[in-house]
């Protein structure tokens, strides 16, 4: 029987061309609420780098773990416990977009609260972003363990190689290149459209950050459960 071989930079492009479309629609139910809080661009940093930090971890362990135990790991993330994780870090993450408070007084203008948002963090919002880090994380790991077609591929190769140094490289690699594109496309464009939709709404931009937060839930139960599979 011949021996699945796959070098590193096969495996970059393979994540290259996983993140740059597959990837993008998969990641966008999960984090697409996420953003319609729009803190903008500049802010957008603080749920990609957790979740992309989340996503790479997810991969590398995957890599390791298959050089370490073979074709086993494969059947593992093809359980429920993916499913798990990634429904409860979605429940988490928009229980804190739903309970989220507000540093902006009543009284101030809509100017002045457009105005605060850029120049201003208030002790409640730096509270709240605080606490979404470590979901995040999770979001971007469970991501990471459902398993795909390049990932089979991937951890197949690893397996074979039977080498753990060799695992870590291929799922490294992978996501690198998986993340890479999803991190700028949501980093930038989708980052850019939340604060632009969160300042024409006005007033109703609090009720949209709540609405979001409950479909986030109800999307991380539904996969928890299996009902749903990213």
């Amino acid at each position: 029987m011949e021996i699945i071989t796959l070098t590193v930079p096969a495996a970059l492009i393979a994540g290259l061309a996983f993140g740059a479309g597959p990837c993008n629609v998969t990641c966008l139910p999960y984090l697409g609420p996420v953003f319609l809080q729009g803190n903008g661009i500049r802010q957008s940093w603080r749920i990609i780098l957790p979740f992309t930090l989340g996503r790479l971890s997810g991969y590398t362990s995957l890599g390791l773990a298959a050089g370490l135990a073979g074709q086993a790991v494969t059947e593992i993330i093809q359980s429920s416990v993916a499913g798990w994780i990634l429904g409860v870090a979605a429940i988490v993450v928009g229980m804190s977009l739903v309970f989220k408070k507000s540093g902006c007084s009543a009284h101030q203008t809509e100017q002045a609260r457009r105005e605060q948002s850029i120049t201003f963090v208030s002790p409640l919002d730096q509270q709240q972003q605080n606490t979404l880090p470590a979901p995040l994380f999770m979001l971007g790991a469970g991501m990471a363990l459902n398993p795909c077609v390049p990932l089979t591929a991937i951890l197949a190769a690893a397996a074979a190689s039977g080498s753990i140094t060799q695992g870590i490289s291929l799922g490294l690699a992978f996501g690198l290149g998986a993340v890479v594109i999803p991190a700028l496309v949501f980093g930038l464009l989708i980052a850019h459209f939340g604060a632009e939709l969160k300042q024409n709404i006005g007033k109703w931009s609090k009720h949209v950050e709540k609405a979001s937060g409950v479909l986030l839930i109800l999307l991380g139960v539904v996969t928890a459960i299996g009902w749903v599979q990213p």
